[in-house]
């Protein structure tokens, strides 16, 4: 596909979640929990959010889609989590991980090893620092936030190669100054890899963002899952991934009516609010101009 038809095939994900309203069922962290669910209603998908274990099989069967942020962990979290994909795994329900803050300390770090080898299918998403731990192990000690750029693709190429051998379609989203969406296609077997650029500095550095990305990807798989009604391609989920990186990304970028940079000048809880509404107010036109700006196809994987 060239870019113009992958810029199509991610607005065509954007548009499913209004069009199916698929069931997203999400493991939140405290902190971002009520940013998350208000993106996922925004956006045209049905938060549900269940935390104990007892009920994971149950709740998780009933969903197109799930999503486990591993912020704020614990042990009762990681059994529910363990449950949850494991559950997703068997019926073939399209997931995501998102390792919050997988290099800050080694419990998180194991927890995120632990749960990614549980047998699932569907996106590793997280900043460069957590999928550089994922992949290599090492430990940042830097918190929760990105900080810097690692470089690991050999790593990706080793990893996503190994899922291949085990029958698990998997998709690393790595979000930083430039996002990467990388992935094995099904039919060539060769690595492919998109670059979503950010030519506009975010005024505002929002708390949860990353949360809210994990969780609108959630609802972007499960839309398409819920109208394909199989288990899907690791092509059709990372177009779905890199959809939901880049409408959080456009919707905190640029403009409607006056939009969220004019916004913004109202300080931190207006720019939020804005965001909020800006994906609820989608305009797909404008999007696809967004991405034939800003998306790069790139081949990076050996054969």
């Amino acid at each position: 596909m060239n870019k113009e038809q992958i810029a199509e095939e991610m607005l065509s994900c954007l548009l499913a979640v209004q069009r199916m309203h698929p069931l997203v069922h999400m493991i939140p962290n405290d902190v971002t929990a009520a940013l998350c669910a208000d993106g996922i209603s925004a956006i045209g998908g049905r938060p549900l959010m269940a935390q104990a274990a007892e009920e994971m099989e149950e709740i998780t069967g009933s969903a197109c889609g799930l999503a486990v942020n591993l912020g704020q962990p614990s042990n009762e979290k990681y059994k529910a989590c363990k449950i949850a994909l494991a559950t997703a795994g068997t019926k073939g329900i399209p997931a995501v991980l998102d390792p919050v803050g997988a290099g800050a300390s080694g419990y998180r770090r194991d927890a995120a090893a632990r749960l990614f080898s549980v047998p699932w299918s569907g996106v590793l998403k997280g900043n460069s620092s957590e999928i550089h731990t994922v992949l290599t192990g090492s430990l940042a000690h830097t918190g929760v936030d990105s900080v810097g750029e690692f470089s690991h693709e050999a790593e990706a190429e080793i990893l996503l190669s190994r899922m291949e051998g085990q029958n698990r379609r998997m998709v690393i989203a790595e979000t930083g100054s430039v996002d990467k969406i990388l992935w094995r296609d099904e039919e060539s077997g060769k690595g492919k890899c998109l670059l979503l650029h950010h030519r506009v500095e975010r005024p505002v550095i929002l708390v949860g963002s990353g949360c809210l990305t994990g969780a609108v990807m959630g609802a972007m798989l499960a839309a398409a899952w819920k109208e394909k009604n199989r288990s899907l391609k690791e092509t059709e989920m990372a177009l779905s991934a890199a959809a939901a990186v880049s409408i959080i990304s456009f919707c905190g970028e640029y403009t409607y009516t006056g939009g969220i940079r004019e916004a913004s000048r109202g300080g931190y809880g207006t720019y939020k609010t804005a965001l909020l509404n800006a994906l609820s107010r989608f305009q797909g036109e404008a999007y696809k101009t967004y991405m034939m700006e800003n998306l790069e196809i790139q081949r990076t994987f050996r054969n």
